[in-house]
């Protein structure tokens, strides 16, 4: 974050005036001392290249692959807006769409085509530090993200790998819109930043992905690709892309163990590669998507669905451990509704109230996703 204060006497004639800014993850490791600062633009204009914002496409891929609707290729857009460098990953955020992947999760499609398209919202106003409580230098903050993502997931027929059937997935983000604005206390004065982004977000790729089906018991184990195909400016607030390459080792599972309850989950971790723009390397995350849903009656589910998160690695940048670590970590929990009259087409609806946060935004998700049969 920014904290400054000020570093020598400050006359009344500015071109003589020091600031010196500490900006990093809430220690003051990183200091730089700029001079002459008495203009507040050149204030809000050096804060704001430190503290970017990233808006993530919610990979249904990745993360909506597993949210009860088959699995295959496509891609999720699941928007996770949080300040550049002072939460846990660059920008707070992930490649991974989380809680996407609930329902019915480790259940494989049969053989054929079929897309899911994915409808997210988040809103936020709420930055926290690693002590669980908001950035103190902010204030006003709030962050809004909609997004439209396809999840295409191709079972193979004539395909098979130690008894278990093959699926390929991809997905895309067709639209991403998002915005962040807050006020920042300087020696200075308040300032307001705001910025937004929009258009295609992040992809998806999974080439193979192996399901096994039981009776009662169902998994799916492969890696999943995310690709940065939006777009990333490192002057701005806000993106349409995670700007890096990240791979996610993953593994569903559906368990029913009577006819009318379902338990699912996802665990991934995701290995990030370097943002070249920024010299920033994301740490390694751990995150498990999970559901339990009851059967009213055919066609019929309610339940409980969310997600565990957890950063398990440090931040760096330019070959420096950012502020503490920047670990983030969050949990959520909310109800859905899942109506699926057929083995063709269904839809779920879900909300997620987030909890337990650490150097990340604290919000809520909303999801309305549909699948279709397509071949």
């Amino acid at each position: 974050m920014v904290l400054g204060h000020v570093h020598s006497n400050l006359s009344k004639e500015c071109a003589k005036e020091r600031f010196e800014r500490f900006y990093d993850g809430g220690d003051g490791t990183v200091k730089t001392t700029f001079a002459g600062l008495c203009d507040e633009k050149n204030v809000a204009r050096r804060w704001q290249d430190h503290n970017r914002w990233s808006i993530v496409g919610f990979f249904p891929a990745g993360l909506i692959r597993r949210s009860g609707l088959g699995l295959a290729l496509i891609a999720v857009l699941l928007m996770s807006v949080t300040p550049h460098t002072i939460m846990a990953t660059e920008g707070g955020g992930t490649s991974k769409a989380l809680g996407v992947d609930t329902v019915r999760s480790g259940v494989q499609p049969p053989p054929g085509l079929r897309l899911t398209t994915f409808l997210a919202r988040y809103d936020t106003g709420h930055t926290l530090d690693s002590s669980g409580n908001d950035r103190s230098p902010l204030s006003n903050f709030d962050v809004y993200a909609n997004a439209v993502t396809f999840r295409f997931q191709y079972v193979w027929s004539d395909f098979h790998v130690w008894n278990a059937n093959i699926e390929t997935r991809v997905g895309f983000s067709a639209y991403v819109d998002a915005g962040v604005s807050f006020d920042v206390r300087t020696p200075f004065g308040q300032i307001h930043r705001n910025g937004s982004a929009s258009g295609i977000g992040d992809a998806l790729f999974a080439p193979v992905i192996l399901g096994w089906h039981g009776k009662r018991f169902h998994q799916m184990l492969g890696p999943e690709f995310f690709l940065p195909t939006g777009a990333f400016d490192k002057k701005e607030l806000a993106n349409t892309s995670r700007g890096y390459y990240s791979v996610g080792p993953g593994y569903w599972f559906t368990w029913f163990p009577t006819d009318a309850i379902e338990i699912s989950g996802t665990g991934v971790y995701l290995l990030n590669s370097k943002n070249h723009h920024t010299n920033y390397d994301s740490g390694n995350e751990l995150s498990f998507d999970y559901g339990l849903g009851y059967e009213l009656k055919p066609g019929w589910q309610i339940g409980a669905s969310g997600f565990l998160y957890k950063q398990i690695a440090d931040d760096i940048q330019n070959g420096q451990v950012v502020g503490d670590g920047n670990r983030g970590q969050a949990v959520a929990i909310g109800p859905f509704l899942r109506y699926h009259p057929s083995k063709d087409w269904g839809i779920t609806f879900k909300w997620q109230h987030e909890t337990a946060v650490k150097n990340k935004t604290r919000g809520e998700r909303i999801f309305l996703q549909f699948f279709l049969k397509l071949l």
